[in-house]
């Protein structure tokens, strides 16, 4: 077994674990990779190598908010934790990162520069933010805490309150239904419901949903 730390790829789409992929062998071609399919088996390798290099879309596990990171973080000081994600709202990356110090974050739609960057700095173990991050963290303090959902979850929710099915709202957002499937369940963890008629009356009380593009 080699003694380089190893990337643990953490992300639940095959397109994007191949572009990263791509992006290892072109930056670290001897570093070992493994995968990592949900939040235990995520844990399990960290266990084994707690110096690993994670590459995390945690919107697409068992995390629902920024303090389940952060405690990971902290459960494993030696490792680094690169966020990589579609979608990160403002107060989630303000508290990852005050709240982390091994912590980097970039997003799929960042330039290849930027992500490569931030794979080289993750690989020395240093902080890296892209200029999204950035901009994210010099916002002023809004509405976060009164709606936890991030950009896209707020599209997606509003899709359902309008009755959409996830295979309709896949085609709409071009997605892949296990994607809106990971969305939808993080989205009635964060805001605490069950139902959908339970969401469309969330969506509709935040102001997220016009009464009269609703119909019952």
């Amino acid at each position: 077994m080699s003694d380089k730390a190893p990337i643990i790829m953490a992300d639940n789409q095959p397109l994007t674990r191949a572009g990263l992929l791509s992006f290892i062998r072109q930056l670290s071609a001897n570093s070992p990779v493994q995968e990592a399919d949900n939040k235990a088996a995520l844990i399990g390798l960290l266990a084994q190598r707690p110096d690993a290099l994670a590459l995390l879309d945690y919107t697409l596990f068992d995390f629902t908010q920024a303090q389940e990171i952060i405690n990971l973080c902290a459960r494993f000081p030696k490792a680094h934790v690169l966020l990589i994600s579609a979608d990160l709202s403002s107060s989630f990356v303000k508290l990852v990162s005050v709240g982390t110090t091994n912590t980097s974050m970039v997003f799929k739609s960042s330039a290849d520069a930027e992500i490569a960057d931030a794979l080289q700095s993750a690989l020395r173990g240093e902080r890296y933010l892209c200029p999204h991050v950035q901009e994210l963290l010099s916002l002023p303090e809004a509405q976060n805490e009164n709606n936890p959902l991030t950009r896209t979850e707020v599209e997606i929710l509003k899709l359902i309150a309008l009755g959409k099915s996830s295979k309709e709202i896949a085609a709409i957002r071009y997605l892949s239904q296990h994607t809106v499937a990971s969305h939808r369940k993080n989205i009635f963890r964060k805001i605490e419901v069950n139902t959908v008629y339970e969401a469309t009356r969330y969506a509709l009380r935040m102001g997220l949903v016009d009464m009269a593009d609703y119909h019952i």
